[in-house]
């Protein structure tokens, strides 16, 4: 399987439905679903091709490419194995189980929400009003909200298929979510990257999507458990308690009707492996969790340390004194600063293949030197800074 990173960047407000208008105000998913990315790829394939190539696009879209969920920068998914203390504050008001044991005192575990560093500000609500077409005032009674994203968000995410995927790499420019005359607008972009390498051990891993399970009979299931053993994986434990409250329908463009709402464990559900044989786990990562994996449900990711708030890890961490990491790759281009940023949030540590790709190629020896050193030196707590510098960088 071919892995690629997705980023979307948004020219306009962006709202994503999730069929919970209540009082006149509709509400927004707080991430990018995989069922949300994978319509508007849709879309932008058949203005490109129209009807020309049938058998590509029921490949790449109802094959077994699989679109996952975006999220923002400065977001997060909450892991259920995460100790919230109720009576707490600062240092220690979080306390993730997979890595650190219970603690002691009242609390309760984080449910799979979406959270975002300083509070959602990046959400806000646009109220309309419908016009009197006599009067040209405003409609009596004809107030209505909605909940949207503010324009200008990146969010990030991957797809993952074969090799018709790479065929998207043209597309610039995508429209997401509900409203698209006036909301939606973003730019695309595309790039392969390798594929995750599950180590052995104890690995702990985490969905940042909702998952739809079900039995041997085809019945719905919540036994998260169940589902990882299925890949011939060893489960020590599981926090997977909740219930997805909504987003599992969505909208069947061909047909014109909505999607049945099926039963999902809400995102976040995390377990601890012990892993014999990578290679199940290699699996598990590729191919997803559940059903309906194509439209980003099931989708599974390695945990490296204990989860933190957005933005948290960067505050708490203790700077590494005299190094501006920034500054060292003084030289570089403005695309080869980009690159290595999105290289610093998507890895560990340098890995040899990154030589291979498409964007590594352009680097000279002295720079990989470089690039070799920021990857591996720069501690995870301050990764999503530099990256930012990095970015930022004339």
């Amino acid at each position: 399987m071919n892995w690629w990173r997705v980023t979307v960047t948004s020219e306009q407000a962006t709202t994503i439905g999730i069929g919970a208008t209540r009082a006149f105000h509709t509400s927004t998913a707080q991430y990018i679903p995989g069922s949300t990315l994978r319509g508007a790829l849709a879309a932008a394939w058949r203005l490109r091709h129209g009807d020309d190539r049938p058998d590509d696009f029921r490949r790449l879209f109802d094959g077994t490419t699989r679109f996952g969920p975006l999220l923002a920068q400065g977001s997060d998914v909450t892991s259920q194995s995460v100790w919230h203390a109720k009576y707490h504050e600062g240092p220690g008001k979080y306390t993730d189980e997979a890595f650190q044991g219970h603690p002691d005192g009242a609390g309760s575990n984080l449910r799979g929400d979406i959270m975002w560093e300083g509070g959602s500000l990046a959400i806000r609500a646009v109220t309309s009003t419908a016009i009197n077409e006599t009067k040209k005032t405003a409609e009596e009674g004809a107030l209505w909200s909605r909940a949207v994203h503010r324009r200008g968000l990146t969010y990030t995410g991957h797809i993952v298929g074969d090799d018709l995927i790479g065929e998207l790499d043209d597309v610039k420019r995508i429209s997401i979510g509900g409203r698209r005359s006036v909301l939606g607008s973003a730019q695309f972009a595309l790039k392969q990257c390798p594929a995750p390498e599950p180590p052995a051990g104890r690995v702990v891993v985490r969905t940042i999507s909702p998952t739809i399970l079900i039995d041997d009979a085809g019945r719905p299931s919540t036994d998260f458990k169940a589902a990882l053993e299925s890949f011939g994986l060893d489960v020590a434990t599981v926090w997977a308690g909740r219930l997805a409250p909504n987003g599992t329908s969505g909208w069947h463009q061909a047909s014109g009707t909505p999607k049945p709402e099926d039963i999902a464990l809400a995102p976040g559900a995390v377990a601890a492996l012990e892993v014999a044989s990578p290679e199940n786990l290699t699996k598990l990562l590729d191919h997803g969790l559940g059903v309906r994996r194509a439209e980003g449900f099931g989708w599974v990711e390695l945990v490296p340390e204990p989860w933190q708030p957005p933005g948290q890890a960067e505050k708490t961490q203790t700077p590494v004194a005299g190094t501006d990491w920034a500054k060292s790759c003084t030289g570089f281009t403005q695309d080869e600063r980009r690159t290595l940023a999105d290289w610093l949030q998507e890895y560990q540590s340098f890995d040899p293949r990154l030589r291979d790709t498409a964007a590594g190629k352009n680097f000279t020896d002295q720079k990989w030197e470089v690039v070799k050193q920021v990857l591996n030196e720069v501690p995870p707590g301050q990764r999503n800074a530099v990256a930012s510098d990095l970015r930022r960088q004339p």
